[in-house]
């Protein structure tokens, strides 16, 4: 009888999906030994900070994770043991994460370690040698000057990555206006650099935007194509990802037998919750489904030693899989507008 409200919890996460992109959290971690600070707190607002217990430098940046008004802000202080630090970033909920208490190597090697485990966490690192990893936005800027003085490009990842955190999946940070800055070297190769994996800053006709919202990863793979390389887009894949799986987790295991009914309710629920982001995360236009696994089922058959090769694909489908469920799924997703062409005849 659980079934019919594992159905509603699918199609309620469909629902506030949009919502609940525009509401990131925001992981900071910063070198700040003032007295009397926590070495971890969570701030919902500015107004909660209490500038007493930071220095000027770590408030000012403070100052900027919030400028976007992402849901919260976890503050992180660094001490002489950063493996404190990343056990708690491991333990914490958080979307995004910007370090400059920590070496951008550890941060890139954190962040795909986490992402290999299946968790959707992403980070803003600045300058940094070639991450390759649609998780890791890599900042290139210098000579950065904001409204209230010079900033390194290290301190204003906390800036993007609070700006990408409360981005909501309806639009891009393709030309996002960063009104705080008032100066910023342009690079010779622009578009080179975005090809490179690099995000920029670029001026405009109103100030300094960002360039195109483009992760670092370059290197392309049949898993990971062009797509992969859109910040928007793996943020609908992680939104994705991340909601099945809770959803799963907490209506189905242990609680629904592995049949194959079973098995077609859970992906009725689905693809329920797919057609709800349609039109925002995915493609309306295209055909969004998720379905029992014809491949997966077959692959593990064989593995515990039946012979398939004689066996109809109704019947494999419905094959008794044990504990394991084996779904795929077929995804458009949907990017926002960022390139025009326009010919005009006369």
């Amino acid at each position: 009888m659980g079934l019919p409200e594992i159905f509603i919890n699918f199609q309620t996460a469909a629902v506030s999906a949009i919502t609940r992109s525009a509401r990131g959290v925001l992981a900071v971690a910063l070198t700040d030994a003032t007295g009397g600070g926590a070495a971890e707190a969570v701030y919902k607002s500015l107004a909660e900070v209490p500038e007493e217990q930071f220095t000027a430098d770590s408030y000012r940046l403070l100052k900027l994770a919030f400028l976007a008004a992402p849901s919260k802000v976890c503050v992180l202080r660094v001490g002489g043991d950063g493996s404190a630090v990343y056990d708690a970033l491991e333990r914490l909920t958080f979307d995004w994460l910007a370090a400059p208490g920590l070496d951008d190597a550890g941060v890139i090697s954190f962040i795909k370690s986490q992402r290999g485990a299946g968790r959707g966490v992403k980070a803003v690192v600045a300058n940094a040698a070639a991450p390759d990893c649609e998780g890791i936005v890599n900042l290139c800027a210098s000579d950065l000057v904001l409204d209230d003085g010079a900033i390194d490009a290290r301190n204003y990842a906390v800036r993007v990555a609070g700006l990408l955190a409360a981005l909501p999946l309806t639009r891009s940070a393709t030309y996002v206006s960063l009104p705080e800055v008032v100066g910023c070297a342009a690079l010779d190769d622009p578009n080179g650099g975005v090809d490179g994996g690099k995000l920029i800053i670029v001026s405009g006709r109103d100030g300094y935007r960002l360039g195109r919202a483009v992760n670092s990863l370059t290197t392309l793979t049949p898993d990971k194509a062009a797509p992969f390389q859109k910040i928007k887009i793996v943020e609908g894949i992680d939104l994705i990802r991340t909601d099945i799986a809770q959803a799963f987790e907490s209506g189905y295991v242990g609680k629904v037998l592995n049949d194959y009914d079973n098995k077609l309710l859970l992906v009725t629920a689905i693809n329920a919750y797919l057609k709800g982001l349609e039109g925002d995360v995915l493609d309306k236009t295209a055909d969004n489904r998720c379905a029992v696994s014809l491949s997966g089922q077959r692959s593990w058959l064989e593995s515990q030693g039946t012979d398939t090769s004689d066996m109809k694909d109704a019947d494999i489908l419905r094959a008794n899989t044990g504990s394991q469920v084996f779904l795929e799924a077929d995804l458009t997703f949907c990017d926002a507008m960022e390139d025009l062409s326009l010919m005009i005849s006369m």
